[in-house]
């Protein structure tokens, strides 16, 4: 499942994945640029935009908005799944400040952090343009794992392995998938 996983997760882009291309349309360090992917083996072409807001003590606060189109080849229902994480260095703290539900967050996410160069910040994940869709329910777990909302976890990762996103979060899933199919088999085992 492991390998499965990590021939279709992207973290950076990479020819030897099935990229198409992928590099900055537009850049200016100092006011933010667009940035395309071209993923052709996931079918999708994802358009990272980043944009410097004035004000604030520190020059600005950046936005960024990701955006993914269907390649031509892709199928009419194509469904792409985003992860979003961020991480500390150093001294600091970052904390989700919406209220917890197992279910996941619905709406705007809210991170509130600290950190020595930044001092108090907050960061938030929107849900976009109305013309973002979640796919419609057709199974029953649903119920237990609905599509549109956010889903949020929290790791703790040494310093020095900070950078092994990719494998990271690969492993955190898998081992997710593997407690999950124990309990089930242990559930109708015992039934």
């Amino acid at each position: 499942a492991i390998s499965e996983r990590n021939t279709d997760f992207r973290h950076t882009c990479e020819q030897h994945e099935g990229m198409a291309g992928y590099g900055w349309d537009e850049y200016d360090v100092r006011t933010g640029g667009r940035q395309t992917i071209h993923d052709a083996g996931n079918m999708i072409d994802i358009t990272t935009e980043f944009v410097k807001l004035p004000g604030g003590q520190h020059g600005g606060s950046w936005g960024a908005r990701i955006r993914g189109t269907p390649r031509d080849n892709a199928p009419e229902h194509l469904v792409t799944s985003m992860i979003f994480y961020a991480a500390m260095e150093g001294f600091g703290n970052l904390q989700i400040s919406n209220e917890e539900d197992d279910l996941g967050i619905e709406g705007v996410v809210k991170m509130e952090g600290s950190s020595n160069e930044l001092g108090d910040f907050t960061l938030e994940i929107t849900e976009g343009p109305e013309s973002n869709v979640h796919p419609p329910p057709r199974h029953k777990s649903y119920d237990s794992k609905p599509l549109d909302r956010s889903i949020v976890s929290s790791l703790q990762v040494e310093d020095a392995n900070i950078w092994q996103a990719k494998g990271t979060i690969t492993l955190y899933h898998d081992l997710g998938d593997i407690e999950t199919q124990l309990r089930d088999k242990l559930t109708s085992r015992f039934r």
